[in-house]
């Protein structure tokens, strides 16, 4: 699975990126910036003007969905195997039974997936390289100027094995697991969308992780005002990695002190 997920994004962001290469948007820029509704122009991390130039459609690949299905796929697979997974399929009472502390189980799981996490990031940021290397651009950007796109990935990435894994300790089964992480989700996007669609709900994305999640944004706001933006690009980072953190001790504490169910 994670060599699937490690091609299948590094082939997606090169093929996005030559399919760029094909559309120039200089011309339609002003006609599609007029007849965009307001709403919509709302929901777009920069301006579009910005979001049209190479560095912005680059950067946006990173948001598009297949790339966040990949990492989602790998991490709530990972994450709610770690716990219910083993519970539903009896494995979990097998393990316990040898030698080895219940929290040790945990780490060493999680530590796999991280690794992935980290991985899929990477091919990532190298289907980027690839893309501005091969692909015939004008005006090509370095790859460098996607790090920080890349790195915003793997944070998210982060937050994402932390809900998975909570989630995992919650249920009994990993159908039950995938489950709650899918409503939890739902909600969180929701929030999201709500936020930046509403004006007068801009609350909401104070109860959302997503707001985190700005790879565009980071990555054009360096480029322009790195004084401005590198702050804003630690605390999205720390932020991330700290809620997934917060979200595994606290599976890794409700494991360490429950009895253990009898499988399903």
């Amino acid at each position: 699975m994670l060599a699937a997920c490690c091609l299948l994004v590094m082939g997606f962001m090169w093929l996005r990126l030559w399919i760029v290469a094909q559309i120039d948007l200089d011309e339609a820029t002003p006609f599609i910036a007029e007849i965009l509704p307001e709403f919509i122009k709302r929901m777009l991390p920069v301006p579009l003007e910005i979001l049209t130039t190479l560095d912005g459609r680059a950067a946006f690949g990173f948001e598009e969905l297949p790339t966040l299905l990949l990492m989602a796929l790998w991490t709530v697979a990972r994450g709610t195997e770690c716990l219910a997974g083993r519970l539903g399929d009896g494995t979990m009472e097998m393990l316990l039974a040898q030698p080895v502390r219940r929290l040790t189980l945990i780490t060493s799981h999680t530590g796999v997936t991280i690794l992935g996490v980290l991985l899929i990031g990477a091919f990532a940021w190298i289907g980027t390289a690839l893309g501005l290397t091969t692909v015939g651009f004008d005006q090509p950007s370095a790859a460098t100027n996607f790090l920080p796109a890349a790195v915003n990935y793997c944070c998210f990435g982060g937050g994402l094995i932390g809900a998975a894994t909570f989630t995992s300790a919650l249920a009994r089964s990993r159908g039950q697991a995938v489950g709650f992480f899918i409503a939890f989700y739902v909600v969180e996007f929701t929030c999201k969308i709500f936020a930046l669609t509403l004006p007068a709900q801009v609350w909401l994305k104070w109860l959302t992780f997503m707001t985190a999640y700005e790879p565009t944004l980071l990555t054009i706001g360096l480029l322009q005002d790195p004084e401005q933006y590198g702050p804003l690009f630690w605390q999205y980072n720390v932020l991330l990695i700290g809620l997934g953190a917060a979200a595994l001790v606290i599976a890794a504490t409700m494991f360490c002190h429950r009895d253990i169910p009898a499988p399903l």
